[in-house]
This record gives C-alpha cells, sequence and structure tokens, in this order.
C-alpha cells in the first residue's frame, strides 16, 4: 500500500483534493490518501506535527510519498521528516517535486494499479 499525504495551507484544499481523488480510486486497497491541510485548528497555515502524525500513521505502507503546494506548506513537511525517528519509515518517506493536485492525483491513480514507488515517480516526470 502507498500512502500519499496532502499538504497545503488550506484544510480545504487538501480535503477537497483527497475526495476527487478518493472518487477517482474509490476503495483501492493499493492506496491511502491523507489530508493535512491548515494548521488543525481551522486556520490557514500548516503545522509540521500534523505532517508526522500522519507519516506516522502510515507505517505499515510501503511507501509514503507527501505532495505539497507552496512555501511553507513544503517546508514544514520536510520538518516532519526530519522528525521522524524510526529509520525504515524515514527511508520510504519521499517529499514529491510535483504539483499538488496533479501529482498527488496521478500517483494515487498509479498507486490504486498496485503500481511501484519507481513507477509511481516515473508518472510524475509527465505531469
Amino acid at each position: 500500500m502507498i500512502g500519499v499525504i496532502l499538504v497545503s495551507h488550506s484544510e480545504k484544499i487538501t480535503e477537497g483534493v483527497k475526495e476527487m481523488i478518493e472518487e477517482m480510486v474509490g476503495d483501492s486497497p493499493h492506496v491511502t490518501i491523507l489530508s493535512t491541510g491548515g494548521t488543525g485548528d481551522g486556520r490557514l497555515g500548516t503545522n509540521s506535527l500534523m505532517i508526522l502524525e500522519a507519516i506516522q500513521s502510515l507505517e505499515e505502507a510501503t511507501d509514503v510519498l507527501i505532495f505539497g503546494d507552496i512555501g511553507s506548506a513544503i517546508l514544514c513537511a520536510e520538518t516532519a521528516m526530519d522528525l521522524i525517528e524510526d529509520d525504515e519509515l524515514r527511508e520510504k518517506t519521499l517529499l514529491v517535486d510535483a504539483p499538488l493536485v496533479e501529482g498527488a492525483f496521478a500517483a494515487a491513480v498509479q498507486a490504486s494499479v498496485n503500481c511501484s514507488r519507481e513507477d509511481i515517480l516515473k508518472e510524475m516526470a509527465n505531469v
């Protein structure tokens, strides 16, 4: 199973992207989408600890792919990755250099048909 984490300053953005992706991939056992938009208390912003918790909740995933939109969303995702204590989890977690919406959508669709991390990242070159 591939975990996809969505990071944005807006919870509405990540929840909307999550909804769109889940509509497309259905109940695929091969992909889990998590929304980590906003600060966790309804405000605009980002929260590294919230992103870290999402990463940790995907410890059973074969890979964890993080997609962020702009600025501090990327910085907070990087900070969350730096806070991972489990070496195995850190190794399988990647901040993907691709647009949030298009990248996460393409990755989730690829993952839903049980593709490998390498196959998914190859698809990102086309996004």
